[in-house]
């Protein structure tokens, strides 16, 4: 994680915030959680969701999306500012910049888990495929999922064994159900380690969600 000097870890990438482990517990506490928050939003809402999963030996690196969008910041444009998904290849390099800036750090890809919500949660699962680094985990939170034209080739065993916890709304007004259902199957079928789950819930985060996550990342932190 970090070197003896017990050095904080400094991004120049993207604005961020660390919510250091509070305890190892059983763990070695090298575990990180890149958190990625949803369209118009920002980090400071999920300092209460880290909070929430009040996890054992998990770091936190909270970061603000590269682009302005009103009150708060996005990863991609949306319809009808030209295409759909501008500059989501400018939010994935920089990401890939961040993840470089970690290793630098002394942080292993291994020991990353890759989390979003709405357009985060893209974001995680692009950045995940698009990246030769193996992660410890994917998190995906009422996701759009798009994956790159090319994604096929970017595959291998190892990270078609990476664990990935996935969940949705079936009441989501933003990014429907089965639109996401559909997509996460499509993944499944090309041998992805999908651990997906529906709630009675619309474009937010549950607390069942949080408890069921909570459990999930426990067996691989």
């Amino acid at each position: 994680m970090a070197n003896e000097e017990q050095k904080e870890f400094e991004s120049k990438i993207f604005e961020y915030k660390v919510i250091p482990a509070v305890n190892k517990g059983a763990t070695d506490g090298s575990k990180w959680m890149v958190v990625m928050h949803g369209l118009g939003d920002n980090l400071s809402s999920y300092t209460d969701f880290c909070s929430e999963l009040n996890l054992t030996g998990l770091n936190y690196l909270l970061i603000n999306a590269p682009f302005s969008h009103y009150f708060g910041f996005s990863w991609y444009d949306l319809p009808p500012a030209g295409k759909a998904y501008n500059r989501l290849e400018i939010a994935r390099d920089k990401i890939s910049e961040l993840i470089k800036e970690m290793k630098d750090f002394g942080i292993s890809s291994k020991d990353i888990i890759l989390m979003g919500f709405s357009q985060g949660g893209l974001m995680a699962i692009d950045q995940f495929i698009s990246q030769k680094n193996i992660f410890a985990g994917v998190v995906a939170l009422s996701p759009r999922v798009r994956i790159r034209e090319d994604w096929e080739k970017l595959l291998s065993e190892k990270k078609l064994k990476t664990p990935m916890f996935l969940a949705h709304g079936y009441y989501d007004e933003q990014i429907p159900y089965q639109e996401t259902f559909e997509a996460i199957n499509s993944l499944k079928d090309h041998g992805f380690n999908i651990d997906f789950t529906p709630y009675e819930i619309g474009h937010t985060i549950d607390l069942d969600e949080i408890r069921a996550l909570r459990d999930w990342l426990n067996n691989i932190i």
